[in-house]
């Protein structure tokens, strides 16, 4: 066989293998493996909860619980919109200008005890042109409020450590060398809601809520080099965590609803959230509220709450044996730390009050405002009407 034979066998070959690897079949193969790759990487959505969402819905239960009986609450909006002027354009929009709807969100997650009314005349006008007929339901309050601040780089920080190391001179120097720089900055947003009666347009005194978020824009910086004979190598890793600004405001939001809600109905809100601490506004107005109530209403209100806890007594407005076996009771399982109290008293009931069994309770006895043993705590525990 010549040469000129083995060169053209050995090119009729390279030609051969190069058709086959180009093929349209094995065009399609590749383009298949990759997209089972891409779609098997792809993120799904995911339902977009705060960490006060979960915190919405427990209260929405614990209502269920103390305002059994109570007519329902409805509840409207304005706009709630952006009063630093930073959602604009023209600034780069970095925060949303309308956060309406993430309120009407958080207002519904609550349940059937508290119902947002929508406000879209310009909808209602167009279907009754059409014939529609509707009911009107009138709002019992009104939530207003703006995004306050929004206060960029409020504090910030950063470090570095570097190391470095040479052996060997003329063409033999090595050198090593690598630094690790990390960088953490803080921003701030805030928001204000209040609420408003519909029927009187006035400002519920005190029934606000003023909150602010921390967030963090991080970034960090990895080099490492190596250097010898005059070359050197090297390699670089970055990378940057800018925590979401409207996730953020939704957990604002989402915190703000549950707190104006909770003071409006005197709720102990705060046990909805890991950690909470009794708020002085609901505080103040259970005790107030107590306190001018006549000793039968007192009474009642004692046989009522008695009855969240299971008891079966019967509300009669009297200091019955029922009654009293039932303090006794639940006094002597849940709140013997406190000895013996007078119930007829803030100091007394507001354990028993503020301390309705809830099922998502940890501890037998959760965070109470104001609640102290009685003189002689050390006696046994039990709970007494004074008259």
């Amino acid at each position: 066989m010549t040469k000129r034979t083995l060169r053209w066998g050995a090119l009729a070959l390279a030609v051969a293998t190069l058709a086959g690897c180009a093929s349209t079949e094995n065009a399609l193969k590749d383009a298949n493996t990759l997209l089972q790759d891409r779609e098997a990487d792809k993120l799904l959505p995911v339902t977009n909860l705060s960490p006060y969402a979960l915190a919405l819905g427990r209260f929405g239960r614990m209502l269920d619980i103390y305002k059994e009986g109570d007519p329902v609450i409805y509840m409207q909006t304005r706009s709630i919109l952006d009063a630093t002027n930073l959602s604009s354009p023209l600034v780069g929009a970095e925060i949303p200008g309308d956060i309406t709807e993430m309120v009407r969100t958080a207002v519904n997650r609550i349940g059937a005890r508290v119902v947002y009314v929508p406000y879209h005349p310009d909808y209602l006008v167009s279907q009754a042109q059409l014939g529609a007929k509707f009911g009107v339901t009138m709002p019992d309050f009104l939530i207003t409020g703006a995004l306050t601040e929004f206060d960029r780089a409020i504090a910030g920080a950063g470090r570095v450590n570097s190391a470095g190391i040479e052996f060997g001179k003329g063409n033999g120097k090595v050198t090593l060398g690598g630094d690790i720089k990390r960088t953490a900055i803080y921003s701030a947003l805030a928001l204000d809601l209040n609420l408003v009666s519909f029927a009187t347009q006035q400002m519920v005194p005190q029934v606000q809520a003023s909150n602010v978020v921390k967030v963090l824009n991080f970034s960090s910086e990895d080099n490492a080099s190596l250097g010898f004979y005059g070359d050197a190598f090297g390699f670089k890793l970055e990378g940057k965590y800018l925590q979401g600004r409207h996730s953020a405001i939704r957990t604002l939001v989402d915190l703000s609803v549950l707190e104006l809600v909770g003071k409006a109905t005197n709720t102990p809100y705060w046990r909805c959230i890991p950690n909470g601490t009794p708020d002085p506004v609901v505080v103040e107005n259970m005790r107030a509220g107590y306190n001018a109530l006549t000793p039968e209403l007192k009474l009642g209100l004692i046989q009522v709450t008695l009855r969240k806890y299971g008891e079966p007594v019967q509300v009669t407005q009297k200091y019955d044996d029922q009654t009293r076996q039932a303090l006794e009771k639940v006094y002597a399982q849940r709140y013997a730390a406190l000895g013996p109290v007078d119930v007829m008293t803030w100091q007394g009931f507001e354990p028993l009050f503020f301390g309705v069994p809830m099922a998502w309770d940890t501890a037998q006895t959760p965070a109470l405002a104001g609640a102290a043993p009685a003189p002689g705590g050390a006696a046994p525990a039990g709970a007494k009407a004074g008259t």
